[in-house]
């Protein structure tokens, strides 16, 4: 781990000189979206904040740009990872550094509202969160910017517990899932005893991280106001699910079966959340396959998980929707 040398400052810092927020922002080749996204951050209202840089070995220049940042910015601060290791071994450095009494994720391509890290502090306090997250407002080039879930939750706030989470964590759902919500979360539930991010995991590794949090019966709080806005394009590593990752989340999850409470395991929430991950690893390998003209292989595989078949409709619609695209 390497940071600047202007903001080589000691973590050990006192309670009463600790920033209200710490936001973590993992950058990898983010381009123009980096600036905005930080400076939303810094442009919080009402709270003391220090935003976190952890690049993960960019190659766009997105590095040097968040060290002049940084020089015009103390309440910024710069780090690298050793190797190119995915967002969760950034945000893990993030929490090794953090100096501030909530943890906050920001994606290096998202904005967030000016109010939104007091409203959530002053709603957590209130009701006795140890995380609390608000709806994402979907946005992007060429999309309507609309809410993720408000619509389906109404107009009060509400307690997820760990079933309530793992029911609405599946993939490929046709659900918008709790996984993508940006929770900010109590210091002392990341630091006593230490949990970290499961680094093998390139997509998914905040989801799993929330589940371990809710089993060791974290209260989350959600707010249905949407105050932090979720960019849409063609390279965010969320839209990327390719068959390693695929396999790393089943990999992953299989190792979570046996940390969490079995109850929750052998529930019907978990079994269909641990279902729609493998079904979508026989998706994306069948359709990997297809490409490589390996079409006797891919039939294997589709007959092995019979219901990954409903899941081509998907890439069906997305071709039939870019054709009428090209016809306008």
């Amino acid at each position: 781990m390497e940071e600047t040398e202007q903001n080589n400052r000691s973590t050990s810092t006192p309670a009463s000189d600790r920033p209200d927020v710490s936001f973590a922002v993992a950058c990898y080749n983010a381009g123009e979206f980096l600036a905005p996204a930080v400076e939303s951050a810094l442009a919080q209202t009402d709270v003391s904040v220090e935003v976190i840089i952890v690049d993960d070995g960019s190659s766009d220049g997105s590095f040097e740009r968040a060290q002049d940042m940084a020089r015009q910015d103390p309440r910024i601060r710069v780090l690298k990872t050793p190797k190119n290791g995915g967002p969760g071994a950034a945000r893990n450095i993030a929490l090794e550094t953090m100096r501030g009494d909530w943890y906050a994720i920001l994606d290096s391509d998202d904005l967030i509202d000016p109010a939104r890290s007091r409203t959530l502090i002053d709603a957590a306090v209130e009701s006795g969160a140890d995380l609390i997250a608000d709806d994402l407002i979907v946005f992007g080039e060429g999309i309507e910017p609309h809410s993720l879930i408000s619509a389906e939750l109404g107009e009060d706030a509400c307690w997820i517990d760990i079933q309530a989470y793992v029911q609405r964590s599946c993939l490929f759902s046709g659900k918008p899932g709790f996984g993508y919500l940006k929770p900010m979360i109590k210091r002392a539930f990341l630091t006593e005893p230490p949990l970290r991010y499961n680094e093998n995991l390139r997509i998914g590794e905040d989801d799993e991280l929330i589940v371990r949090l809710l089993d060791q019966e974290a209260k989350y709080r959600l707010l249905p106001k949407g105050m932090y806005r979720y960019r849409k394009h063609g390279n965010s590593i969320s839209h990327n699910l390719s068959v390693e990752n695929a396999t790393r989340m089943v990999e992953a999850e299989r190792r979570l079966q046996d940390q969490i409470d079995p109850e929750v395991v052998h529930s019907r929430a978990y079994q269909d959340r641990y279902a729609s991950m493998r079904r979508g690893l026989a998706f994306v390998t069948s359709i990997d396959q297809i490409k490589a003209r390996k079409f006797g292989a891919a039939l294997i595989t589709l007959a092995r998980s019979p219901s990954a078949i409903p899941l081509y409709k998907m890439p069906i619609k997305a071709a039939l929707s870019r054709k009428f695209k090209k016809a306008d």
